[in-house]
């Protein structure tokens, strides 16, 4: 054991607690992003708003069977997908080209004959979902992280100043949304009252109101950019983006963490905004839904599972609760949430051999996606050796 601390420290590469082994967080490897060209890029907002989008394409995606398969990107693939497009509050767009420092094997992608799908947010059987309306709850971790876009998306704050989404809430996948230039973020807190020019204090009683913070830029992966060469199955599994908040808020952020093999221990939990649940009290109103289930399936890049969740819940960051290691001898094994994914939507998939299957699908954030969320957050990925 001793041999095996040491030679995991004596890495050059980033680490982060990452796999699931009796229920416990471990460190694992991971590449580093290195910037090797940034570009401004023509702008051009669409003037399409997201759900008139989804509700007029047609998508593919890549059944569970056949990504499996073995992966089939090179390096050079891997490192054109994790470039990255950043959207600022002005409305300059610019692209960026990185490197990877180390390549993970495992963790590439799939190509394979797609199969056709329908998007649509869908309860499976008896709604399982939680209205969490308490003030107490709302305001308070792990439910206080659960981020509402002006989109209609959901989120999770994953820093001070940072929250991840899905990339189709403000990407078509060709280009911005209509309001992407204008985006606001709103988490719950209590009201405050003003005392003096310079003092606030939380109101007396219970009531919670939205905090709306305006975003300084977006950034998407390239993998989410719909080229001639990739397909709409591969464009799924980089649907998540990051937004930069213009000030730091006061509440707790959930940490990120790379996505183990959840088969069968772990139960996820996601919190939203699912339209037809929080918003039944009008505007101002808003209830945070959470849910938890198990993954029925799982590839690389991606988990397919039957957790409820309607319109508005895109986005959501995913996590799992697992135990992790005191720092000294004999010290306490606390649990701890770490986010694992984001919530994309439901799909349809028409397979050759079981027929017509139905699944709500998370991205997975893999040791690649987590260097680069890691560098969009610190500017180095360099700067997560040890989380």
């Amino acid at each position: 054991h001793m041999c095996k601390h040491r030679m995991i420290h004596s890495s050059p590469f980033p680490i982060v607690f990452s796999l699931l082994i009796s229920h416990k967080w471990i460190r694992q490897r991971l590449p580093r992003l290195l910037v090797t060209h940034k570009s401004i890029m023509n702008a051009g907002l669409l003037s399409v708003g997201m759900e008139d989008k989804v509700k007029s394409t047609t998508n593919t995606l890549c059944g569970t069977e056949c990504q499996n398969s073995p992966p089939s990107f090179s390096q050079t693939e891997q490192e054109r997908i994790l470039g990255y497009q950043t959207l600022y509050e002005n409305g300059t767009q610019t692209h960026t080209d990185v490197s990877l420092e180390w390549m993970n094997k495992t963790s590439g992608g799939a190509s394979a004959k797609p199969v056709h799908i329908r998007r649509k947010r869908e309860v499976f059987g008896a709604d399982g979902r939680f209205v969490i309306s308490d003030s107490n709850f709302i305001t308070n971790y792990p439910f206080s992280t659960a981020a509402r876009l002006s989109t209609g998306c959901s989120g999770v704050l994953v820093s001070p100043k940072h929250v991840l989404t899905a990339a189709h809430c403000i990407h078509d996948g060709r280009d911005y949304l209509e309001n992407a230039g204008s985006l606001k973020v709103g988490l719950k807190g209590r009201k405050e009252q003003r005392l003096s020019r310079n003092r606030r204090q939380v109101a007396p009683g219970k009531q919670v109101v939205f905090r709306w913070s305006q975003v300084k830029q977006t950034q998407i992966p390239q993998g989410w950019i719909h080229t001639n060469a990739s397909s709409n199955s591969e464009s799924l599994d980089y649907d998540y983006a990051l937004l930069e908040l213009k000030r730091p808020v006061k509440q707790k952020h959930m940490e990120l963490g790379v996505a183990p093999p959840l088969l069968p221990l772990a139960r996820i939990h996601f919190s939203g905004y699912d339209a037809d649940k929080s918003l039944l009290e009008g505007s101002g109103g808003e209830k945070v839904v959470y849910r938890f289930c198990s993954v029925i399936k799982e590839s690389d890049d991606l988990m397919y599972q039957h957790c409820d969740a309607q319109r508005g819940a895109a986005g959501a960051g995913v996590y799992i609760r697992l135990r992790k290691k005191p720092r000294r001898k004999g010290g306490r094994w606390n649990w701890q949430r770490r986010v694992i994914g984001v919530f994309s939507g439901h799909q349809w998939e028409e397979g050759d051999q079981d027929g017509q299957r139905d699944f709500n699908v998370a991205v997975r954030i893999t040791p690649h996606k987590y260097a680069q969320i890691c560098h969009w957050i610190y500017g180095d990925s360099g700067f997560c050796n040890e989380v």
